[in-house]
């Protein structure tokens, strides 16, 4: 009788796993997936500093932005004063997150995150505005590839602006990483996984009757 009690214990301690684990893994677990462009050969934007704003509109493929990267090149510019000015602005060119990063925090070349945890809408298009502001020279050069070879979903449909002009064939050299909830196929595995060890706790319990 009173392992009866226990296997009917662990079946109800089973069941109210899953369905904690149902209701609270799309917000508490998540997992990071990342878009970019396809690969291509690379071009320089010589400046974004003396107010050359480079402005690439783009559209969200998930809600949860966990960060964005961009290619840049210090090597040639100098680093002891300045910041990269990183901003993201809506339809209505309203400011939603902006991030400045000190050029002395920049990597020589490579990618560099310029924005981290925002949430925007899947189907409104956006704006990310960089400049380079307050430094002595030129500042760091920002990559861009050609549109027709190398454009990201994202990028799709949008344009690439260079001091209020846009750019022909040109997107942004640009990662989104995004975090997800747990796909509905995944969350079906861990409640199976859950059942399995419910059902083996409840016949190892049934073996020492």
């Amino acid at each position: 009788m009173k392992k009866n009690f226990v296997s009917l214990l662990i079946i109800i301690a089973g069941t109210l796993a899953i369905i904690l684990f149902v209701c609270l893994a799309p917000s508490l677990i998540r997992t990071t997936i990342s878009s970019e462009n396809q690969v291509s050969y690379d071009q320089p934007i010589p400046s974004v500093a003396h107010g050359y704003v480079l402005s690439q509109q783009f559209t969200p493929q998930h809600e949860q932005i966990q960060s964005l990267e961009i290619y840049t090149n210090s090597l040639a510019c100098d680093k002891t004063q300045g910041y990269l000015s990183a901003r993201i602005l809506d339809s209505n060119h309203e400011v939603l997150y902006e991030n400045q990063i000190p050029l002395s925090q920049l990597p020589d070349y490579g990618l560099s995150t310029i924005l981290k945890d925002m949430k925007l809408q899947t189907l409104e298009t956006y704006e990310l505005a960089l400049e380079a502001i307050d430094t002595t020279d030129d500042g760091p050069t920002i990559s861009f590839y050609p549109t027709t070879l190398a454009a990201s979903t994202e990028e799709n449909n949008a344009s690439l602006f260079y001091a209020g002009l846009p750019m022909e064939n040109s997107v942004l050299r640009i990662v989104f990483h995004y975090s997800i909830p747990l796909s509905a196929v995944n969350i079906v595995i861990y409640c199976l996984f859950i059942l399995f060890l419910t059902a083996f706790a409840v016949e190892l319990c049934n073996f020492y009757k």
